[in-house]
């Protein structure tokens, strides 16, 4: 029995009072033939067993009804028509009759005398894992004890070739200074060796003794005043003169 079959939901409470059926046979006359219709009973058994022979007979309709006391739901199992000999079923109904016991599960309606109110639904947590964490488990996962001292040691020699060439830039400018101070000292040292030798020079150069004689003849003897520079300086003595006058 199910949901399908009822035409309702097969819950606690439903009683079967009755089934209605009816089916068409299609056969001869003389060929043997029978139909069941049965309901198998939950633990073992029937709860309805209804067979028809038709052996001898012609195929024809039939309707009828299988009264039941109202049996729980809950005795049904499954249900079927079935038949023998020779000889075919078409355009089978099959009804179910029943009434609906709201109480006899009082948890039903709560107007059932011993209806309990449910407990409140409590709403599930979800507990976060730290431990089911993809990126917790990766920052917490094993180093490989290798491939850390490996990571050290190049750390190291880095540092160890980066001392060195500090050193060896530092060696160098020394170096560079040095040459450039000693350099400086001995161009200093030529310096004044070229002075000595220069002075020395001029104290061991020899003037020759001879007399130069003058070569410029002068055609007149009295130099006359040139007028025109003496009319210009008593001009310019009046002039300075007048601007004087101005800011007495």
């Amino acid at each position: 029995m199910n949901t399908s079959t009822l035409g309702v939901s097969a819950e606690e409470g439903l009683d079967i009072s009755g089934v209605l059926y009816n089916y068409t046979t299609v056969k001869n006359v003389v060929d043997d033939f029978t139909v069941t219709i049965e309901n198998d009973k939950v633990g073992g058994g029937y709860v309805f067993q209804d067979t028809e022979d038709w052996s001898g007979k012609y195929g024809g309709k039939v309707q009828n009804v299988i009264p039941l006391p109202y049996t729980p739901i809950e005795q049904f199992g499954d249900g079927r028509i079935k038949s023998t000999g020779t000889g075919s079923i078409e355009d089978v109904t099959i009804l179910y009759m029943y009434r609906w016991d709201l109480c006899r599960n009082a948890q039903n309606d709560e107007s059932c005398p011993n209806y309990i109110p449910p407990l409140p639904v409590i709403p599930k947590i979800e507990i976060y894992d730290a431990l089911e964490d993809d990126s917790v488990k990766e920052a917490t996962e094993e180093t490989d004890s290798e491939l850390y001292e490996k990571e050290e040691e190049r750390k190291s020699t880095e540092e160890e070739e980066e001392e060195r060439e500090r050193l060896e830039i530092a060696l160098a400018s020394s170096g560079n200074a040095l040459t450039i101070a000693n350099a400086s000292s001995q161009a200093a040292i030529l310096k004044a060796m070229n002075l000595v030798a220069n002075i020395n020079s001029y104290y061991t150069a020899k003037i020759p003794s001879t007399i130069y004689k003058d070569t410029i003849v002068l055609q007149d003897k009295d130099i006359v005043d040139n007028r025109l520079v003496f009319r210009s300086l008593t001009q310019e003595q009046l002039h300075n003169e007048m601007i004087q006058e101005q800011y007495k």
